[in-house]
């Protein structure tokens, strides 16, 4: 898979940036709505999309990985709270 997926808080941004092969969605965003989104934009970019899950550029699926709220990316709370 050659397309990351980055969830974003802060608005407005580009839902694609193409430098980093990169695909922006709303952090906000949960369940189904995530897939759809990133469906979205790569059906934008003229990337054909099958019946379900998504499809990178290269052909490969577009992994999705669950959103970790920005207050726990910190390896340090991660170690503390025993998580």
């Amino acid at each position: 898979m050659c397309v990351r997926v980055q969830y974003v808080s802060t608005w407005p941004f580009s839902p694609y940036d193409a430098d980093r092969k990169l695909i922006r969605i709303p952090a906000q965003l949960e369940g189904s709505y995530v897939l759809d989104a990133v469906r979205a934009v790569l059906t934008e970019l003229a990337v054909e999309q099958p019946r379900s899950g998504a499809l990178c550029f290269c052909g490969e699926p577009v992994r999705l990985l669950a959103y970790v709220p920005e207050q726990r990316e910190s390896e340090d709370q991660v170690v503390r709270h025993g998580a």
